[in-house]
């Protein structure tokens, strides 16, 4: 009888949760349908964008990171799917997800992360990276939001995801 009274609730708390899910990702495909057509709209959803982008990594912790020279520059593709798992649960925006975890191999890197020999050179500018910890993983993301001052070399759009073997704090 208890059984069939939980599962009675659960359902009645279940379905309305998935509907209220479905609507709003209806929504934010029609937005996102009338800003192709619709200049000002556009604008109105990039903004929202952006904003949301920076709700998510206020709501990341801070990390720093101790040995730069743990990175894994290029990850299989187990630990990208690893990385895309967590941020996923961490409330990443799907409009950047892909991108983000693209972003993670050093082939998607900007020129001034390209190859090791670069790494090694810019490695004094790695300090300037405001870092946000990847829940659960020994991996920062480095947002173009959270670092204004640094250069377009050493950064990519949405962002850039540094994974490690050690040394995150």
């Amino acid at each position: 009888m208890l059984s069939k009274l939980c599962t009675t609730i659960f359902y009645l708390l279940y379905f309305p949760i998935q509907l209220i899910v479905k609507i709003w990702h209806f929504i934010k495909g029609y937005v996102r349908a009338l800003r192709v057509c619709n200049p000002s709209v556009r604008a109105v959803t990039d903004e929202l964008e952006r904003d949301e982008i920076e709700r998510w990594s206020s709501s990341l912790p801070q990390a720093r990171v101790t040995r730069w020279g743990g990175m894994i520059s290029t990850p299989d593709e187990y630990l990208q799917n690893n990385i895309k798992q967590a941020l996923i649960e961490s409330g990443c925006p799907a409009h950047i997800l892909d991108d983000l975890v693209k972003n993670c191999h050093e082939r998607n890197w900007p020129s001034g992360l390209s190859s090791l020999e670069t790494r090694q050179h810019n490695r004094r500018h790695y300090d300037r990276y405001n870092c946000k910890r990847i829940p659960g993983k020994q991996a920062v993301i480095v947002l173009p939001c959270d670092n204004i001052m640094v250069s377009d070399d050493m950064m990519s759009e949405p962002g850039l995801i540094m994974i490690f073997a050690h040394g995150i704090e």
